[in-house]
């Protein structure tokens, strides 16, 4: 299979990799950021009553930003597995384990949802409680998807450094990305306050930057050769 064959499977990935970034940014940035009140349950239950449709979207965003990570891997191994077969078969098995997480995170958003607004029977002076309950579960599920979402990096990160058709410093941010995850991962779980700390940001920045990077990259250039010269793209793993 070579490049020429291959620039629309470059483009479904960018495609794709921006429906995953968005509805990420959306909902687990814009929307908690609109609705939440730290440190104020009850604050926090007047908002999501308030803002439920807000609520309700990005609980959608949520479920299409599986959706969307559920095509991608399988997108980037058309794309990437002339490279190396094996190490592509890996990266898709890991992308798609974390999918599973990211849907017990929706089933727990959905909950607080049904107990504050479709006359669930709980006792009026327990349902901060369980909404606090589901809260948590729902970003711990997050937080452990982020297990998946890290180590599939590095197979991808690996593949895009040998693929001879995209930019290696993106593979190498990639790859960088993977550590970030799992160490803010084992932070929050070790570390009382770890998210709040300037070492968390510093952790996710490869990531970010890689991921964003690569999904600008195939969606606006798609598979260009380095070095200006069309090569198979299985050259890498010769």
């Amino acid at each position: 299979m070579t490049i020429e064959s291959n620039p629309v499977w470059a483009r479904i990935s960018g495609f794709l990799y921006f429906i995953v970034i968005g509805t990420g940014i959306f909902t687990f940035m814009y929307v908690p950021g609109q609705i939440i009140v730290p440190d104020d349950a009850g604050a926090t239950i007047a908002s999501i009553r308030s803002q439920e449709f807000l609520y309700r979207s990005g609980i959608a965003a949520l479920l299409l930003n599986q959706i969307a990570f559920f095509f991608l891997p399988l997108a980037l191994y058309v794309l990437l597995s002339p490279t190396n077969p094996k190490i592509a078969q890996v990266m898709v098995l890991a992308a798609l384990t974390g999918i599973p997480l990211g849907l017990v995170s929706a089933i727990e958003r959905m909950m607080v949802l049904n107990l504050l607004t479709d006359g669930v029977v709980v006792a009026p002076a327990a349902i901060a409680d369980f909404v606090a309950v589901f809260r948590a579960g729902a970003n711990w599920a997050v937080a452990f998807a982020g297990t998946f979402w890290g180590l599939w990096l590095l197979p991808f990160g690996y593949l895009v450094f040998r693929s001879g058709f995209l930019p290696r410093v993106l593979g190498l941010l990639l790859m960088a990305g993977c550590f970030g995850y799992l160490i803010n991962l084992f932070g929050v779980i070790l570390v009382p306050g770890y998210t709040k700390m300037t070492v968390a940001s510093i952790m996710s920045l490869p990531a970010s930057l890689g991921e964003i990077g690569i999904g600008l990259w195939l969606l606006l250039i798609g598979a260009r050769p380095r070095g200006g010269q069309m090569q198979p793209a299985g050259q890498g793993a010769q």
